[in-house]
């Protein structure tokens, strides 16, 4: 009865701190993205839609910041109650180190379910709309479509992009374009069909191109490889296409699945898989590193040392497991053995400090 009451306490507590570091991160965060935001408004993008988009891009700033929300929360929580004696009343209590974990874990658990959900079924769909929306009412140039194509207006030409890939050069690399050139009444002269293509920034690059008219009926014709000019922007595609990070497991294995099957590169989007299944694992080792800190936050004098400390170890770790996802592709053995590595040493050391305090 004792230890549930007790669990509970500590539990709300974390949590508690942890959802107010995260409204106050993601606070700040969003008003820098609504400065950067306010710089680039136009007479078809102003206030209220500038608004909209920041709105949509919203869960994903929150994704982003949970780990420092969790670590720096879990911290304040933990380090609240040593300082102010109740974590050596519970333990006189018979409430343990242990069972304090447990009840930290479950509320960094909980938030990490929603945020699971959140990531599957919500950001991707609000991030490729609003991305699209936002480029479409600053250029006049993008739509989404209804199942996810996007449609681009070059010029004199229509584009249908059926998918849509970052290569390891960190580049987009396009697939199965349908190409309309228009005239000046719009009505289509020309349609081309191409099997793969990338953009160099004033041209398209068309691979395998099958082509013909629309009203003469001239036959059909093929080509290896075709240049055409084109109007567009490439910043235009770095916000159009959609990063791997932000797309859902699902999706995720559906690209690496069709990148495959056409000899491209699938890097990228293995790594981004094997963050999002390692993503709550990185959370909680990022805790368990910093959690041996806040246990010692009841001495005299030395509580905020160390939270101090624990909170560097904490980003210690998030630097570490960064720069070894950066080198990740270069790593000759299986991917996702490197990108689990810093979790399972890190998390297993704190559990090792926390046992010897």
């Amino acid at each position: 009865m004792i230890a549930g009451i007790l669990g509970r306490y500590i539990s709300r507590t974390v949590l508690v701190w942890i959802l107010i570091v995260a409204v106050l991160l993601v606070g700040l965060y969003t008003l820098i993205e609504l400065l950067r935001e306010s710089q680039d408004l136009t007479r078809n993008y102003g206030a209220l839609e500038m608004l909209g988009y920041i709105a949509q891009t919203m869960p994903s700033r929150l994704y982003d910041i949970f780990p420092f929300a969790a670590l720096i929360g879990t911290m304040l929580g933990l380090g609240g109650l040593a300082g102010s004696n109740e974590l050596v009343a519970m333990r006189a209590a018979g409430y343990d180190r242990g069972r304090v974990l447990g009840s930290i874990m479950l509320s960094v658990g909980a938030c990490l379910v929603v945020l699971f959900l959140l990531a599957e079924f919500v950001i991707p769909g609000l991030e490729a709309r609003a991305s699209a929306q936002r480029d479409q009412l600053r250029s006049g140039q993008v739509h989404l479509g209804r199942f996810g194509a996007l449609w681009l207006r070059d010029g004199g030409m229509m584009i249908r992009i059926g998918y849509s890939a970052w290569s390891d050069r960190n580049q987009p690399e396009f697939g199965d374009l349908l190409i309309y050139r228009v005239g000046d009444d719009m009505a289509p002269q020309r349609v081309m069909h191409a099997e793969s293509a990338t953009h160099t920034g004033d041209a398209w690059q068309l691979r395998d191109v099958v082509g013909r008219g629309v009203f003469d009926g001239e036959d059909s014709r093929g080509e290896a490889t075709l240049t055409v000019d084109s109007t567009l922007s490439y910043d235009l595609f770095a916000s159009a296409v959609s990063k791997p990070r932000m797309l859902a497991i699902d999706d995720l294995l559906g690209m690496i699945e069709l990148l495959g099957a056409n000899e491209l590169d699938t890097g990228q989007y293995r790594q981004a898989l094997w963050n999002r299944l390692f993503f709550p694992l990185n959370v909680l080792a990022m805790i368990l590193i910093s959690l041996p800190f806040a246990f010692r936050g009841g001495r005299q004098g030395g509580r905020g040392l160390s939270i101090f400390v624990g909170l560097s170890l904490g980003l210690m770790f998030f630097v570490i497991s960064r720069l070894i996802r950066g080198t990740a592709l270069l790593w000759p053995g299986p991917l996702w053995l490197l990108m689990i590595l810093p979790a399972l040493f890190f998390g297993t050391l704190g559990l090792l400090l926390i046992r010897r305090l």
